[in-house]
């Protein structure tokens, strides 16, 4: 594979790469954020602070489905009542009248949604829809009585609009009492994202750019991405889905410290690449452009790790580098949590493109998923 590092010092060249402008979406979070907030009528949020749910259960699929998926690791683990994030086309057994339902997608056309959020008015499940406007889903709530926050994607990939989903329901969770994300914490968290995006973005220099660091130390490989706490749990799983539909690169994901207990065997097989850790960490990829894959180490890592974690991962870093496995570390910024977890998802969202981008890869077409859904149809 050929490492094309020079495009990274180029943000004209990469604009040019990049058909879909997916650099330009991930550098637009803090308006998204902005953006879909005022979308959420403040008569929705005190009439859910009236609501007292069994459970918050969270509907969606792929890049949609994640912002569902970092709201039930974020507001999970404290909240008084279960937060549960569907990504399939069935609900489970339990879910009725009692409990509260957010459907969110992009496109407002996911079949597996729909299909879902159909099921949930069946059961009579009060529903909350967070999609474009005038689609189906839309149409679907509306019709049944339930609340639409409509939001505008501007012709994005669902993996590029986390934001206008995420944001939405992180004012539901507030009002409902399941964390804290007030209205007035909106403008923080934007700025957040802006400076996040400033730092990561295109026309920022490798040397202060750590998302074009990270690209460039895992370009070429076969990341095995972990989070060390339970809500980078799904930051790990999203930057390996992203690597997935950016890149066209495989990556796996999994969480510390249950990865110790079985991904971690993986460091004995036969995907480690026997060349010489140092060597590889010193090579010039720009006089020496050829990369032979090797496995890759990839901990994404927070200051509120418990102890019995901090000191797995130390000893699985030194073992895994004895093994002759490359690590790369990367760790949240000091802040609140939300904080930090923007910092990481921007950094990783920014890598997974700039990887893609250097390996020659367009970040925006998904051939096969378009391919797939226009089979299932």
């Amino acid at each position: 594979m050929i490492i094309d590092d020079a495009l990274l010092d180029d943000p004209q060249a990469l604009a040019i790469c990049d058909t879909t402008s997916m650099l330009v979406a991930f550098a637009q979070a803090g308006a998204q954020v902005r953006l879909s907030a005022a979308q959420v009528k403040s008569s929705l949020l005190t009439s859910l602070k009236n609501e007292k749910p069994r459970s918050l259960v969270i509907l969606g699929m792929g890049g949609s489905g994640i912002a569902g998926s970092i709201l039930q690791a974020v507001a999970g683990q404290t909240a008084a009542i279960p937060v549960l994030a569907i990504n399939s086309d069935r609900l489970p057994a339990w879910v009725s009248a009692h409990d509260l339902v957010v459907a969110a997608s992009a496109s407002g056309a996911t079949a597996e949604t729909l299909t879902s959020t159909s099921e949930a008015i069946r059961r009579g499940s009060k529903v909350v829809a967070i999609t474009s406007k005038q689609s189906a889903l839309a149409k679907l709530v509306s019709d049944a009585g339930g609340d639409v926050i409509e939001i505008d994607t501007e012709g994005r990939m669902p993996r590029a609009c986390l934001w206008l989903l995420l944001t939405p329901q992180l004012l539901i969770a507030d009002a409902l009492g399941l964390l804290e994300f007030k209205p007035s914490d909106v403008e923080p968290l934007a700025i957040h994202l802006d400076d996040a995006a400033n730092k990561n973005g295109p026309i920022t220099d490798v040397d202060s750019n750590a998302a074009k660091s990270l690209a460039l130390e895992i370009a070429g490989d076969f990341p095995m991405i972990w989070g060390t706490t339970s809500w980078l749990g799904p930051v790990a799983y999203r930057f390996a889905c992203q690597l997935n539909e950016n890149a066209d690169a495989p990556a796996i994901w999994g969480v510390l410290p249950e990865a110790a207990h079985n991904q971690v065997v993986v460091m004995d097989g036969p995907f480690i690449d026997d060349s010489d850790a140092l060597e590889e960490i010193f090579r010039d990829r720009i006089e020496d452009p050829l990369v032979a894959s090797g496995m890759r180490l990839v901990l994404l890592r927070d200051e509120t790790e418990t102890d019995l974690v901090k000191k797995a991962t130390d000893e699985i870093t030194d073992m895994s580098v004895e093994r002759g496995v490359l690590v790369t570390t990367v760790s949240a910024a000091q802040g609140s949590l939300l904080h930090r977890l923007a910092t990481l998802i921007t950094i990783t969202d920014f890598a997974s493109t700039y990887v893609a981008l250097i390996t020659g890869v367009d970040p925006g077409p998904i051939p096969f998923i378009s391919e797939l859904k226009g089979r299932i149809a």
